[in-house]
C-alpha cells in the first residue's frame, strides 16, 4: 500500500513538471527544439541555459529518487551508487532547503510523509525553475 501511494504522488509529481513543461507550448516537442536552439546560438541566454541546466538536474534527482524509492529491495543492486549519484546531483543543485528535505527522508519517524514533503518540495522547485 505504502509504495503504491508513492508511485501515484511520483507519477502526479513528474506528470505535472512535463504537463507545465510541454503544456504551455502548443506546438509540442517542435516549439522545445527551436527553444534548443535559440539558447544555443544566442550569446546572452547564459542565464536561461543555466536556470534549464537547474531544472534538469533536478529532474534527474527527482527520476533517480523516485527509482531508488519505487524498486524493491532486491531490485537495487547497488544503494551506494543510487545515493552518490543523488549527492552529487544535490551538489551541483545547491538549493538548501531541496537538500535539507532530501537528508530528512532517511531521518527518524514519518519518513513517508517526509518522502512526500522532499518530491513535493522538488516539484514546486522545479515548476519556478519552469516559469
Amino acid at each position: 500500500m505504502k509504495k503504491i501511494f508513492i508511485l501515484i504522488v511520483a507519477a502526479l509529481i513528474i506528470g505535472s513538471a512535463i504537463g507545465i513543461y510541454f503544456g504551455n507550448n502548443p506546438g509540442g516537442l517542435k516549439k522545445v527544439s527551436e527553444v534548443k536552439n535559440l539558447a544555443i546560438n544566442t550569446v546572452s541566454s547564459g542565464q536561461n541555459t543555466a536556470k534549464r541546466n537547474i531544472a534538469l538536474q533536478k529532474l534527474d534527482l527527482l527520476r533517480i529518487y523516485t527509482d531508488f524509492v519505487l524498486l524493491p529491495e532486491e531490485k537495487i543492486v547497488d544503494p551506494d551508487k543510487y545515493v552518490s549519484q543523488m549527492g552529487e546531483i544535490l551538489k551541483s543543485i545547491g538549493d538548501n532547503e531541496i537538500t535539507a528535505k532530501f537528508y530528512a527522508t532517511g531521518e527518524g519517524d514519518n519518513k513517508e510523509q517526509k518522502i512526500v514533503d522532499f518530491l513535493n518540495q522538488l516539484n514546486e522547485s522545479i515548476k519556478a525553475d519552469l516559469n
